[in-house]
């Protein structure tokens, strides 16, 4: 379910998401255990384009790629760490947005 939610805010988020917001999502996938990122996809998403919308797509695609336990976290992530871009996506009426919220907070506040 988070999967496709991701899928369908994709271009919400390629246009909301900063490049600070970015590097944040990046670092925060990447610290959690197990890694939603491995190094070398932040690699792939920092170095593979020079535009943040396009870095963005990427890194979307990457996630929802993985599956909803993936997508979940970046959800998550979102919440927690960037509220305004999360409370703008246009999520389907039938899913709380309570629901993404279902690890421990601790693990994404790393820094």
């Amino acid at each position: 379910m988070a999967a496709e939610q991701l899928s369908k805010v994709r271009l919400c988020l390629i246009e909301s998401v900063n490049v600070a917001a970015l590097n944040d999502l990046i670092d925060c996938l990447r610290a959690i255990d197990p890694p939603v990122l491995s190094n070398r996809e932040a690699n792939q998403i920092q170095q593979g384009h020079q535009v943040t919308e396009d870095k963005t797509g990427l890194l979307v695609d990457m996630v929802s790629k993985k599956g909803n336990n993936a997508s979940t976290h970046l959800f998550d992530i979102l919440k927690l760490r960037h509220r305004d871009i999360f409370q703008g996506l246009p999520l389907d009426q039938a899913v709380d947005r309570n629901s993404y919220e279902h690890m421990d907070t601790n693990q994404y506040n790393y820094r």
